[in-house]
């Protein structure tokens, strides 16, 4: 069955210098055969122990409600750390004399209801080069839907977190990048690159569910943004125990030569389709249009040409010079742009867009007050990140090699814009990702992991190293629906991550007909945790409509979806009270405040995500998953038992709870519910 949905219609890590960034034409068969075969791996061996569901910095640690100052509860899990050979057969050869096996990590709830068949869920991380922290929420919400029937499941990717982490720290230079990946390539072998690929990770998962752990079970497979691709490849290799797949946010695997394809390095340009749509739905907005309208994008347009005037005397031009200078920005619209393109990815910050563009184009005596008080984000930022094993994660996790090993290898255009042409797309785009320097340390390290191989790359050093590998069979081909299995796809109209002309196209060109491809038309990045139902917000569709696939055991035809049309739509004139707050400094964002506002500086709290990306938009104890960016109105912080207060594990952003997810979240922590005003 071939279906759309609709609802109302009116979208380790390289270090600071080498941060996370979104490939090319010929398509590689697969690597030759290696020595060893499938028949003669080991099995899969689940040393299961025991740990919690939320992931904390170490045993001694716990999660803390700031707003009562008790204990948050952590359930139960288990954990394992699997050890995997480094090179798969058929994927890369193992080389003699170098590592042979590397360690996944992965985390369970166990059912504690049997049922025949037994059933399991997996869910997996986006990124590339993501950890599974931003999972558990889901997992926790999915295991109780399911009344503790089902056993729920995530991992890190290989190469990241808690499984063997690829880290290259201090590399200040395209120097200390191409020794660290030299480094690499010693331990773990000439073809590391192809060892730490998408298919040697969907590998790994293929193994993992067709192990005894899964016999006489019924496997599920969730994956969300760069996860969607991780499960496009399982489905490639159709392992015969899973009956359903699920994509949320789709990466699909079309790379077309010309019209659009989803390459990273088409980020903005994508970037700026979202933002088209979402300046529309203002001109539609009788509150919107009032202050920005009736053509918000023209207005956007005349106020970045005033700010980047030199003529312009305006306090707010000159504040945002000052910062644009003092960050490295070249313009004081990319600062202003990066600032946005930040709140754009949330359902809690985008309907302050356009008070922001309404208060900085009236800039008076309050205007100018709040925006020194409104830092932009860094134009380069890169995760820390620690390597360990076991069930603590002592840092983000997240492996920028990793990243550029599979975007730069699989899913960035060949030959690659410049440095100048990433940065344009930004510009046009109004609200992006993109600047100067990060479109420059993009290329650069783009060329040190493909060893120059690229016209972009004439005036770059030439190092006597690379890491890249040949693109395989699987590449640039659309994965068809394995036998006795379906999927379900999701899909937002205001994505600017995974754009829904990407999740159409998978839809068209995906083989078989036991799909449903479901399109929510306010939505943004990681349908699970963005879909709150109007008049109950504690209810998200998406997880409702899940729960009724998994309960269906995979038949489309008993999946509810009707909650799409209740869905909550975009409303410029609601914003939560306390958001507003820590970003305007009042309740509502167009009101003057009477003293200095004390603006949160959400801007540099927010995780820069699409370059990173994954991540997921979600509370940390909340029913979501993607953790792009997020806006923290209560901090979870990590409080050690043995006394005092531990150091805040990553950003407010990383480990509050959303927002756009504050009643989901509530449910969870016993925290009042967020305030909305209506205007």
């Amino acid at each position: 069955m071939t279906t759309h949905r609709h609802g109302q219609q009116p979208t380790s890590a390289a270090d600071a210098s080498f941060p996370n960034m979104r490939a090319s034409t010929v398509t590689v068969v697969l690597a030759a055969v290696g020595a060893a075969t499938a028949a003669t791996l080991p099995p899969v061996n689940f040393s299961w122990y025991p740990c919690h569901l939320y992931t904390t910095e170490d045993a001694n640690s716990t999660l803390v409600n700031p707003a009562t100052g008790e204990d948050i509860d952590n359930p139960a899990a288990e954990c394992a750390d699997v050890v995997v050979p480094v090179c798969h057969p058929d994927v890369c050869v193992f080389a003699n004399g170098t590592k042979s096996d590397i360690t996944v990590f992965v985390k369970r709830m166990q059912a504690n209801v049997i049922t025949t068949p037994k059933k399991a869920l997996w869910v997996l991380q986006g990124g590339p080069g993501h950890s599974s922290e931003a999972m558990e929420g889901l997992m926790s919400e999915a295991y109780a839907a399911a009344n503790g029937t089902i056993s729920v499941y995530t991992m890190d990717h290989r190469g990241v977190g808690r499984s063997t982490l690829l880290s290259c720290v201090d590399t200040k230079t395209e120097s200390d990048l191409a020794a660290c990946l030299g480094h690499i390539k010693a331990t773990y072998g000439t073809q590391a690159p192809a060892a730490f690929s998408v298919t040697s990770a969907a590998t790994d998962l293929k193994r993992f569910v067709e192990s005894s752990t899964f016999d006489d079970t019924d496997v599920f497979v969730y994956g969300v943004s760069y996860g969607t691709y991780l499960v496009e490849r399982l489905m490639h290799l159709a392992p015969t125990t899973v009956k359903g797949y699920i994509l949320d946010s789709i990466q699909s695997e079309q790379f077309y030569q010309r019209k659009s394809a989803p390459y990273y390095s088409n980020w903005d340009q994508d970037v700026g389709e979202i933002v088209d749509r979402f300046l529309a739905y203002c001109d539609h907005d009788d509150f919107c249009r009032s202050y920005i309208g009736p053509d918000a994008k023209r207005t956007l347009i005349k106020l970045y040409k005033k700010l980047n005037n030199h003529h312009t005397m305006t306090e707010c031009a000159e504040i945002l010079r000052e910062s644009a200078k003092q960050l490295g920005y070249t313009t004081p619209s990319d600062a202003a742009s990066n600032t946005m393109y930040n709140w754009l990815g949330s359902r809690a910050t985008r309907v302050f867009i356009p008070a922001y563009i309404y208060r900085v184009n009236r800039c008076n005596h309050d205007d100018a007050i709040w925006l020194r008080n409104v830092h932009p984000p860094a134009p380069i930022e890169s995760p820390g990140q620690v390597a360990q094993r076991g069930p603590y994660l002592n840092g983000t996790g997240i492996s920028d090699v990793v990243y550029s090993d599979i975007v730069f290898n699989e899913i960035w255009k060949s030959p690659s814009p410049t440095a100048d042409e990433l940065y344009q797309q930004s510009v046009d785009a109004l609200i992006s990702l993109g600047n100067v320097p990060a479109s420059q340390t993009k290329i650069a390290a783009y060329c040190v992991f493909k060893g120059n191989a690229d016209p972009v790359c004439d005036g770059h050093p030439t190092f006597n190293e690379s890491f890249a590998y040949p693109r395989d069979a699987y590449w640039n081909k659309t994965a068809a629906i394995p036998r006795g299995a379906s999927v379900l796809m999701f899909t937002g109209y205001l994505d600017p991550a995974t754009p829904p002309k990407y999740a159409i196209d998978e839809n068209k060109t995906m083989q078989g007909t036991q799909k449903l491809l479901l399109e929510f038309p306010f939505t943004n990045h990681g349908i699970m945790g963005n879909t709150p139902v109007e008049d109950r917000p504690h209810d998200s569709c998406g997880s409702t409509i899940l729960t009724s696939y998994l309960a269906a055991n995979g038949d489309l035809n008993q999946v509810r979806a009707e909650c799409i049309r209740n869905v909550e739509v975009l409303d410029f004139s609601k914003w939560s009270a306390n958001v507003s707050m820590q970003l305007f400094g009042s309740e509502s964002p167009y009101e003057d405040t009477n003293v200095q506002a004390q603006v949160a500086a959400v801007a540099t709290e927010v995780v820069k995500s699409y370059g990173a990306q994954v991540v997921v938009l979600s509370a940390l104890l909340a029913v979501a998953v993607i953790a792009l960016v997020g806006m923290a109105v209560y901090v979870i912080q990590l409080k050690a038992r043995t006394g005092g207060d531990a150091p805040a594990k990553a950003t407010a952003a990383a480990e509050v709870e959303a927002a756009s997810d504050g009643a989901a979240a509530a449910k969870e922590t016993g925290k009042p519910d967020d305030v909305v005003v209506t205007v």
